[in-house]
């Protein structure tokens, strides 16, 4: 909402928005700068002839209005680009200057050793800078001109087909021209249109027309940003290209003298000082490029939200203010109908109000409580989960806990069962050792055999006499020692 606060300095009638308590705002009548400080109740100077006050503004600023309309300044917020671009000139060879005494440090280098698209980088970022500048200045004039009371309920509450001339007359003799201000250009075209169709209907079509316009015209004002956003990077491409292709032309001459060493040395500096501009260009360029981008992002945003402001300004002081008169517009029951409604409307939008913002603010108290809400149910869903989880966790360390329990018992048995194995290995590698042994006493007894065989054959029809003798102890032989033959 907006509401009227008298300049400490010169006394003129200013409408401020409720956002605006407590900040300093700057008078756009005397350029003072004071604290907006909101009037217990509303300010209204009915002692004040509309007449004399609109002749005497008339006089006192009919200079200044001249001034501003013989001013070649573009509509809204946009720029001259001659003047823009003169001012970049000037500011890129004082740039430039200013690197000169060191051109032997490598800032100085990144400027002035680099070819001709530093140059030329210095260029567009001083025409972007001069640009947003500029449009930073006509912003500050168009937020001034927000403060303008541009309806003054000095001259009626209402604005009808009878009082809307001295609103006109009013907002013309205001000390800016309308070209500059979207506030005033949106105000007196909407004055206008009702002072012809005289229907607010076609008045709100009209003015939402106009606010399209607008809103157009500030995004057509940074088309020439956008190219210049867009052709920094280029050209520090275009910068890494030249150096690149001057790195490799002097490698490749230089290894057509290979043999001489200093010229190996000359070809080898070109190849350096080219990957140099290659790299240092594009280095240049990309923040060059992040520069202009942030600033211009940032004043788009600030323009974008003046529009908004403009708009509800026109809603909240203008549109609600109209009244048809009551004979215009081929009148009848339908028409009183619709104006009824719209007074009890208004009469009921302007008394309930405040009621309406103490709701939302209780909704956005619900609102907070709600999403607090939701946040512990989620912390105790989340805590739920994590226990399962813990759960979960820990009966699978159980298994793995068992799993291992019958490795260790698998382990074991293989241990038995391999012991058992070599075991039974070595008792059968001493019963073949004792088979052995025995199979060699076999033999040994078959070969006395045998030689007790042909001992016979031999004796033949001989008479053989065997006499036992003792044997010795622990010693066994076949025929004894005392055997004689006869």
């Amino acid at each position: 909402m907006y509401f009227q606060f008298p300049c400490e300095k010169c006394s003129k009638k200013l409408k401020v928005r409720d956002e605006n308590v407590g900040k300093k705002v700057r008078c756009p009548y005397c350029h003072h700068t004071m604290t907006v400080k909101k009037p217990e109740t509303p300010i209204i100077d009915t002692s004040v002839d509309v007449s004399s006050s609109t002749a005497s503004k008339s006089t006192t600023s009919s200079r200044e209005t001249k001034k501003h309309v013989s001013s070649g300044w573009a509509d809204g917020t946009e720029v001259s680009l001659s003047k823009s671009g003169l001012i970049a000139v000037g500011i890129s060879i004082a740039y430039l200057a200013l690197m000169f005494p060191i051109r032997n440090y490598y800032f100085g280098e990144l400027f002035l050793d680099r070819g001709m698209v530093p140059y030329a980088l210095v260029f567009l970022m001083s025409w972007s800078g001069t640009i947003l500048v500029l449009k930073y200045f006509k912003l500050v004039k168009q937020k001034e001109s927000m403060l303008f009371d541009t309806l003054p309920t000095d001259i009626s509450e209402d604005i009808s087909e009878k009082t809307v001339p001295k609103f006109i007359d009013h907002v013309r003799n205001l000390p800016v021209d309308p070209r500059e201000s979207f506030l005033v250009n949106r105000v007196l075209r909407g004055l206008e249109h009702f002072r012809v169709l005289k229907s607010s209907s076609e008045v709100s079509n009209r003015l939402q027309s106009q606010s399209e316009i607008d809103a157009t015209a500030v995004d057509s004002s940074y088309t020439i940003l956008k190219v210049f956003i867009w052709a920094i990077p280029i050209l520090g491409f275009i910068g890494t290209v030249i150096g690149i292709s001057a790195a490799v032309g002097g490698f490749s001459g230089g290894m057509d003298k290979a043999q001489d060493i200093s010229a190996l040395k000359e070809s080898l500096g070109s190849v350096t000082g080219g990957l140099s501009t290659a790299f240092d260009t594009t280095l240049v360029a990309l923040v060059m490029s992040m520069l202009v981008m942030f600033p211009s992002s940032s004043m788009q945003k600030s323009e974008e939200d003046l529009l908004n402001w403009v708009d509800e300004y026109c809603n909240e002081n203008l549109l609600k203010r109209l009244k048809e008169s009551e004979h215009g517009g081929g009148g009848g029951d339908e028409k009183d109908h619709r104006r009824l409604i719209q007074r009890t409307i208004d009469k009921a939008m302007a008394n309930h109000h405040a009621e309406l913002q103490t709701w939302i603010e209780k909704l956005e108290g619900i609102g907070e409580t709600l999403s607090q809400s939701v946040m512990k149910s989620w912390d105790k869903i989340d805590e739920k989960i994590r226990a399962q989880q813990e759960e979960q966790i820990s009966q699978v360390q159980e298994v793995v806990k068992q799993l291992e329990a019958v490795e260790e018992k698998m382990t074991e048995l293989q241990t038995a069962h391999t012991s058992h194995l070599e075991k039974m290995n070595g008792e059968a590698t001493e019963m073949a050792e004792a088979a052995g042994v025995l199979t060699q006493s076999f033999n040994g007894v078959q070969q006395g055999l045998n030689g007790l065989n042909t001992v016979l054959t031999n004796l033949g029809e001989k008479q053989v006499l065997i006499q036992q003798v003792e044997a010795p102890r622990k010693r066994w032989g076949l025929f004894g020692n005392s055997r004689k033959v006869r």
